[in-house]
């Protein structure tokens, strides 16, 4: 007899899309797990990137990069206000002194120069004279500058943060005597080479007339000579050249050189009689 069976289904052990999908998320999930954990160990662990607080300690801790040259104060070429005056005052002067000398010696029929030096002014004014009474060399340096200083040659600040001096003309000042001793100011413009005025000294009294003579009649060399001396013992623009008695009571010509490298001002003492340089100073201020 044979039985009959019911059909029973057979299980299907073929793997579904759902647990397929479940094992491949639970296996990214378990990579993603590891590598935080490797990350976590930063600088100490060997991690490949720092957190911020490291970061900021490094950056803390990195040597600062060198000053390149010219950021220092000393390495900027800073100029002491006379400094700063003499680099605004010789571009204006393109009557040098030489010619100047010999313009005002021109002048003064029989003369002979005892006194020649460069000034700034300030303020316009022709050819007939300055706005400044004769003698006030010193007032119209003090207009040029203005109440807390002058701007720079280009209208800036100087580098040591206050204005620079800055002339609007130079003249040359001349003292000139004739063989008897009586002395005469000339004024000479600086750009033009034209004689502003001339006027006799009047403070003069009979000894400073006796003694300028004497001093002229004394000096063999001439302040042509003694400036060439001076440039000599150091190339310059002369701005100055007085005769006079030094400290020890020889005639010299002092004799006033500039140096454009450097904007400092030397003073030469040159032998009235022999022609040579005696002393030397340097001016640095």
């Amino acid at each position: 007899m044979s039985r009959a069976y019911s059909s029973v289904p057979t299980p299907d052990r073929r793997p579904r899309p759902a647990r397929l999908a479940l094992t491949a998320t639970c296996l990214a999930a378990c990579v993603a797990l590891l590598a935080g954990c490797g990350d976590d160990g930063g600088d100490g662990e060997g991690g490949d990137q720092a957190s911020p607080t490291a970061s900021a300690t490094k950056a803390s801790k990195a040597p600062s990069s060198p000053s390149q040259p010219g950021d220092s104060p000393s390495a900027s070429g800073r100029l002491t206000d006379d400094q700063a005056e003499r680099k605004a005052l010789l571009p204006l002067a393109r009557v040098d002194h030489a010619k100047a000398a010999s313009t005002a010696v021109a002048k003064v029929p029989g003369g002979r120069l005892v006194d020649l030096e460069l000034k700034g002014t300030g303020g316009d004014r022709d050819d007939k004279g300055s706005d400044d009474a004769p003698g006030d060399a010193g007032a119209a340096d003090a207009r040029a500058a203005g109440p807390s200083g002058t701007a720079s040659p280009s209208g800036t600040a100087s580098p040591s943060g206050t204005a620079s001096p800055r002339a609007r003309r130079a003249e040359w000042i001349a003292k000139v005597a004739t063989k008897d001793g009586t002395a005469h100011r000339v004024r000479v413009d600086a750009g033009s080479g034209k004689v502003l005025d001339t006027t006799a000294e009047a403070d003069q009294d009979g000894d400073d007339k006796r003694e300028l003579a004497a001093q002229l009649s004394k000096a063999r060399r001439t302040p042509e000579q003694a400036a060439k001396a001076a440039t000599d013992a150091k190339p310059g623009t002369v701005t100055s050249v007085e005769l006079g008695d030094d400290d020890a009571g020889a005639l010299v010509w002092s004799v006033d050189v500039v140096t454009p490298r450097d904007w400092n001002k030397t003073t030469f003492a040159v032998d009235a009689v022999t022609g040579k340089v005696v002393g030397e100073h340097v001016d640095r201020d």
